[in-house]
């Protein structure tokens, strides 16, 4: 049996409809961890991760970004960091540079992360989604659903935004999404870099 972490969950995912009112790009490769910070640690976390990463960390549903990792706040010391390109050894060194101040828990073989653009992703992200997600700005994050799977959405800072999936439920977020989207022209692209 091949190992699924080498098997895309967005394999089936094809364009909808006609033009490029919603652009979704797979993110493939990428190290994604659960960090969460230990009791009366935060401090220290945050000193190190700025040290480390360059970024300042927060206690808050927003997401900082290196050039190395991302930090998506996704509860009270509690955040998804995810690597900014595919680096080999990524959470190893992840989990290192925190030892002691923080649990790190891979789940880069649990998630998909889907990103998307285009100008009708506001109207499309109405369409399901129990939050407004207007209101992320330039930097929100929120654990939410979207139709009735449960996902984890960030805004990347550029109008768009990611989306965190498990991989076992990415045919119910497909599922919306071919519907949603296709009045609008639903264009699947992929990563580059």
């Amino acid at each position: 049996m091949a190992e699924l972490m080498y098997q895309s969950p967005w394999r089936a995912f094809a364009p909808r409809g006609s033009g490029a009112g919603v652009i979704a790009t797979p993110i493939e490769r990428r190290g994604i961890a659960a960090v969460m910070a230990r009791k009366g640690r935060f401090a220290d976390l945050a000193a190190r991760v700025q040290v480390d990463y360059g970024v300042t960390l927060q206690d808050a549903p927003k997401r900082v970004s290196g050039e190395r990792v991302a930090f998506i706040g996704v509860g009270p010391g509690k955040w998804l960091a995810v690597s900014q390109r595919t680096e080999p050894g990524f959470l190893a060194v992840l989990a290192a540079q925190l030892d002691g101040l923080a649990s790190v828990v891979e789940q880069s073989d649990g998630l998909a992360v889907l990103h998307l653009s285009g100008p009708a992703l506001p109207s499309l992200l109405e369409k399901g989604f129990q939050i407004d997600c207007a209101a992320l700005g330039d930097d929100g994050a929120a654990v939410t659903s979207v139709h009735h799977v449960g996902v984890t959405i960030w805004a990347t800072g550029d109008g768009d935004v990611a989306i965190a999936v498990a991989r076992s439920l990415v045919g119910g977020l497909l599922h919306w999404l071919d519907a949603s989207a296709a009045i609008y022209g639903l264009a699947v692209v992929p990563e580059r870099g």
